[in-house]
């Protein structure tokens, strides 16, 4: 245990976390078990609050999901189909519609709220050392094991009764077999994928692939085969260099000293691969065919735009490590996504 984490009580020789609230004469929780990092049989006291609680589900990292509302907003300007499109069941019955997007996101943000908090719990030791992680509540004490996994339990369980239910009462079991994948990839990943040279960034990246099929499933549409490899591949230049920042951070040791340069060759691929499909959706017979337009080639400087910006937030500043931050926080990124969409939605309606 780290010595700047921890003090001494000269009277009994017990050592409590910097987090701890030492209570005399009340017995310990469940909720305050020991890490199991401590080695030296430390009773650490934790705190516990709800607001840390929250934390250890990383809700900026909820912004992910809403990648399954990209084939809903793509289907509802689809016209390939005259009766009983999307759009039309949409206008017909919009409650219907919010209710069941906003039961799909909130299945989709508990079950990855569950492998989050798995995930911290596995790397505990290994997380103190990342300036980028150390914070979280459970590697800097102030959530305990005994009160993160339960919460991981209810959160993996309540996010499958929600797939469940939404499978049962609106006809889309699909949702929830592709909910079940998704669970059990992260947990893969977790214990033993993200420990195999190139094997995490693929896991990640289909697991940002199962979110737009979740959307599809859902909503009951078939999903172009070229947005779906826009998805992967896209989803794998993030991973990739989310990757390299990481080992360049402080503290953090590269495996070899060729690691840095095979990513920089993947990540170049990745580049071009994410921008050749989608312009090669845009231009794709199925694509102009549903939504009777030539003209979303338009929005490709957008793409190109984002991940240029992206490759050089990634060298430059070295903050791809946290992809969400880089999202919600860099200007250009956000006014770039903002015009992509308004584009879309432009190039799109004008057609309908």
């Amino acid at each position: 245990m780290d010595n700047a984490q921890k003090r001494h009580n000269g009277t009994h020789g017990r050592v409590y976390h910097r987090s701890a609230k030492p209570r005399k004469g009340v017995a310990r929780t469940f909720g305050e078990s020991a890490d199991w990092s401590d080695y030296n049989g430390c009773e650490g006291l934790y705190t516990n609050r709800v607001i840390d609680l929250v934390k250890c589900m990383r809700p900026l990292q909820w912004v992910k999901n809403l990648l399954l509302l990209a084939v809903p907003f793509f289907a509802f300007f689809d016209r390939s189909q005259a009766e009983g499109s999307f759009a039309q069941r949409v206008t017909a019955d919009p409650v219907a519609f919010q209710e069941t997007m906003g039961v799909a996101l909130i299945a989709f943000i508990l079950l990855s709220s569950a492998s989050y908090i798995i995930n911290d719990a596995v790397d505990l030791k290994r997380d103190r050392d990342n300036p980028q992680k150390q914070q979280r509540p459970i590697v800097a004490r102030k959530v305990s094991l005994g009160a993160a996994l339960p919460l991981a339990g209810i959160t993996l369980i309540g996010g499958l009764t929600l797939a469940a239910w939404l499978g049962m009462t609106r006809d889309c079991m699909a949702f929830l077999y592709v909910c079940i994948t998704y669970s059990v990839l992260q947990f893969a990943y977790t214990f033993l994928g993200r420990r195999i040279p190139d094997v995490g960034a693929i896991l990640l990246a289909i697991g940002f692939l199962l979110r737009a099929v979740a959307g599809a499933c859902v909503i009951h549409v078939a999903v172009s085969p070229w947005l779906l490899l826009c998805v992967f591949f896209g989803a794998h230049f993030v991973a990739l260099c989310k990757r390299r920042s990481a080992f360049f951070l402080k503290g953090q040791a590269v495996p070899t000293s060729n690691e840095p340069r095979i990513l920089d060759f993947q990540i170049n691929i990745e580049a071009a691969v994410t921008v050749t499909c989608y312009a090669l959706y845009t231009l794709a017979e199925r694509t102009i065919a549903c939504f009777e337009t030539e003209h979303l080639i338009y929005t490709l400087p957008f793409v190109v735009f984002g991940v240029f910006r992206y490759v050089r937030l990634t060298y430059q500043t070295q903050k791809a490590g946290t992809p969400e931050m880089l999202f919600l926080r860099d200007p250009l990124l956000i006014i770039t996504g903002i015009l992509w969409i308004v584009t879309c939605g432009i190039v799109l309606s004008h057609a309908v």
